[in-house]
């Protein structure tokens, strides 16, 4: 980082002062008296006050106070080189958010902090040091508080508790009052015809179907195959909670005796491997029977486009490709059995494709164009980032409210796991667009492209796919309006 240097007396001060009114009463911090200190302090530096900023009666568990806010935005606009506080606490109580204030706001803008009582002063070498000593407690901090969170959910579910703040399962209610499940008498009725019709031979679809026609519909206003799976594999039903490693018995009824449970469990495990030994290719590689199957997205409802036969015995079929939602051939896969979206000749929607790639051949500047047109998978980082950073301010909020004794380990538990449930969720997705939008490299971009015809003529199927597949992430499809998603931008 590159610092600007200023002659002594021309040091432009910043001086911050905060009290509640119970630091007041038990500590003697008047506003006054911070003030006239720092005052002195200045002057025997031959340093400028520019403004005296007063946060009165604010709390410092979090860094949204008025006063906080307006220097920042001082600081930020390039008006003061140094902040002077009393003490480290006057800025924050939280380690966290001490760091975080003088390493993003006040360091990029070429402004020192000092502490008048504890001597740091962050452009000497020792006051450095003693930052990085506090990035240091900071991150303790934060593994303290995951270690407390994971201690503080297994210690619930060991209790036979429900861990809270995770999605309850289809079937039973959550009651904060007790701390366990309770069952959802209508859902349960599903969860129990779900396992007695699948133990007694039924197929996973057709059970699938009779209750979407029967209205019984999960959560998500669905019912397809996948959530029935993940429903029947739950030992939950069976009366018990799963820790990190282990099933316990929990304090919750059971809606499945556990002979069921084992029965229906032990179908599915014999399913697989029957559908493993009829097909090898479902143990990890897929197979294909067109170029642009699984790459197809509609914009309208947001199913995906798969290969069907459209026409007439007399005049001849067409293969086309199609929304799962308007032909409608496997129900778990319509989003919206009124999307109207465009079909296309398979043929005429390949050469559209095929098209656009041999135009990255002839033209690679436009690999170039392409790169500055798309942004969207930054965006979304930078917003999801800044949703983490704000759920880690939040609990480091509660967490400095249980250290003043505001809350009981109960009370931050349901403060703080939601969020950490949220984090979770959040840091899933952003795994997810980041390996989305890894970036192939340009020479290996420019490569697939002028080979591309050659894979066309003289490759199979697959060998084509394994190219579409390296230079697209997916295809949407607006009616006439067709959006290729590269991943070299």
């Amino acid at each position: 980082m590159t610092k600007t240097n200023y002659m002594k007396k021309n040091i432009r001060v910043a001086i911050y002062v905060r009290v509640s009114t119970q630091e007041q009463a038990k500590e003697g911090y008047s506003i006054g008296e911070q003030t006239d200190r720092l005052k002195k302090f200045a002057d025997a530096h031959d340093w400028i006050v520019v403004k005296v900023y007063t946060d009165a009666g604010h709390s410092g568990a979090d860094t949204n106070r008025p006063a906080l806010q307006n220097m920042l935005k001082d600081i930020r606009n390039g008006k003061i080189d140094k902040v002077l506080v009393y003490k480290l606490d006057r800025l924050s109580r939280s380690q966290k958010d001490t760091l975080s204030l003088i390493e993003d706001e006040f360091l990029p803008h070429n402004t020192d902090f000092e502490s008048m009582s504890e001597k740091l002063d962050t452009s000497t070498p020792q006051g450095r040091l003693f930052l990085g000593i506090l990035a240091a407690f900071a991150q303790l901090e934060r593994e303290v508080i995951k270690e407390r969170m994971s201690m503080g959910i297994n210690a619930r579910i060991k209790e036979g508790k429900w861990r809270g703040g995770a999605q309850v399962p289809f079937g039973y209610d959550y009651e904060p009052a007790i701390g366990h499940l309770v069952i959802n008498e209508y859902e349960s009725i599903i969860v129990k015809e779900l396992f007695d019709q699948f133990a007694s031979g039924k197929k996973l679809r057709t059970i699938a179907r009779e209750f979407e026609d029967k209205g019984f519909l999960l959560r998500n206003g669905k019912v397809d195959t996948r959530s029935l799976r993940y429903i029947m594999a739950n030992k939950t039903y069976c009366g018990y909670l799963r820790t990190k490693n282990e099933w316990i018995k929990g304090k919750h009824d059971a809606i499945i005796d556990l002979e069921t449970y084992e029965t229906v469990n032990q179908i599915m495990d014999k399913n697989r491997e029957n559908d493993m030994r009829r097909n090898p290719r479902n143990s990890g590689i897929k197979a294909h029977s067109t170029y642009l199957g699984g790459l197809l997205h509609c914009s309208h409802c947001g199913g995906k486009y798969s290969k069907c036969l459209s026409g007439h015995k007399a005049y001849g079929y067409n293969n086309m490709y199609s929304c799962y939602s308007r032909h409608k051939k496997v129900r778990s896969m319509i989003m919206d059995p009124n999307c109207k979206n465009k079909n296309y000749r398979e043929e005429v929607l390949n050469e559209i494709i095929f098209n656009e790639i041999r135009k990255l051949a002839i033209d690679p500047e436009y690999i170039h164009s392409l790169r500055e047109q798309h942004q969207k998978g930054e965006n979304e980082i930078q917003a999801i980032q800044s949703k983490l950073k704000e759920i880690d301010t939040q609990v480091s909020r509660f967490m400095d409210l249980y250290g003043l004794g505001r809350f009981t380990i109960e009370e931050l538990d349901k403060k703080v796991i939601p969020l950490k449930e949220e984090e979770e969720k959040l840091r899933t997705e952003l795994k997810r667009i980041e390996e989305e939008s890894t970036k192939l490299p340009e020479e290996k971009a420019i490569e697939l492209v002028n080979s591309f015809d050659d894979v066309l003529k003289k490759g199979s199927l697959e060998d084509v796919r394994t190219v579409l597949e390296q230079l697209i992430s997916r295809i949407d499809i607006d009616n006439d309006d067709i959006t290729i998603h590269w991943n070299f931008v």
